[in-house]
This record gives structure tokens, sequence and C-alpha cells, in this order.
């Protein structure tokens, strides 16, 4: 059975995000984990597999991240796969002739040749931009807020505008109504 890895599953995942974000922005590794509900350190290898395959550059610093190396049309469901999994190949003598014992009395090489053939030529028209939802439903993409340093700490006795408290829906506790204020 012909089967994608999860790796590949996640892949696709991140670099989905990562088309969704405006040009030039960057997403961490972990980031895009916590958005997508992935293991971070797997997300982490797997950015870095695609980096070195050329699918995403990365920029280093308190804004870093990833990004595309290149839009999103430019890149194939063929060249992700080979990034996160290796080499496509149906059987394992698509890969090296001499594995096999059976290759001058193989009968089924050349037709599982021209499928492997097909498989590739497939996956190679997908592109990223297929696997991106449609403008219309596009989630917004909130820009990443780079880690504080010492000196960025809010002022005693004023909140800090980086931190909101989600909102509880269906919250059994409720707060005490405040009398009127009445002006003399």
């Amino acid at each position: 059975m012909l089967r994608l890895s999860r790796s590949t599953d996640y892949a696709l995942m991140a670099l989905s995000d990562l088309a969704l974000l405006p040009g030039g922005e960057t997403r961490s590794a972990r980031r895009v984990a916590e958005e997508r509900g992935l293991p971070a350190e797997l997300v982490a290898k797997i950015l870095q597999g695609l980096r070195k395959a050329g699918l995403v550059s990365t920029r280093q610093g308190i804004r870093g991240g990833y990004r595309l190396s290149r839009p999103p049309t430019g890149i194939s469901l063929t060249e992700v796969i080979e990034a996160v999994e290796g080499p496509l190949a149906l059987v394992e003598c698509g890969l090296d002739d001499h594995n096999c014992g059976l290759t001058s009395t193989c009968c089924v090489r050349t037709p599982l040749t021209r499928v492997h053939d097909l498989v590739v030529e497939t996956l190679s028209r997908l592109t990223l931009d297929q696997f991106l939802p449609a403008p219309e439903v596009r989630p917004e993409v909130p820009p990443e807020v780079p880690p504080r340093g010492r000196n960025d700490a809010p002022s005693p006795g004023r909140p800090d505008p980086s931190i909101t408290d989600p909102p509880i829906a269906d919250s059994p506790i409720t707060a005490p109504e405040r009398p009127a204020r009445r002006h003399h």
C-alpha cells in the first residue's frame, strides 16, 4: 500500500502554515507545532530537513524562524516527500538494481517502473498551493511576539499588554454585580 508517513503529513501542515504568512515573516518551529497541536521536537527536525532540501529558509535573531524559500506554486509534493522520506520508489529495485538477484528473470519490473513514473509525475504536478485553504476560509495568522529581554518588562503596577486571558465560555463562576453608581 502506498502511504505517506506522519512526518510527511506534518511537513505539509508546517509548509502550509508558512505559506500563509505575510511576505517576509517567519515562524518558529515551536509556534508552528503549537498552532497545529504537533510534537515540537518532531516539527523542528522536519523543518531542518526541509531547510536542507531548500524548501524553507531560516532567519536568525529575535524575530527569526522559518519561511518558504520560494512560492507555494514552486514546491511540489514530490519534493516534500523526498525531503522527508528520501527517494520515491514503489519497489526496492526502483532505487537500486544491484540489491535484487532476480533482475534477469523479473517480469514485473518494467510494468512497475511505468507505474512508478506515473505516480512521480502525478505527485510532481501537485504543488503546495493546492494544499492551502481557499482564501475566504484561511485563518488570520497573528504575528509572532518575540520573547522579552530583561529590560522589556512592563512597569510595576501596569498590566503586561502581551498577556491576555482567554475568554471563559459557559463558566459557572460569574462576577458579582456592582451596584449602579449614583451621581450627586
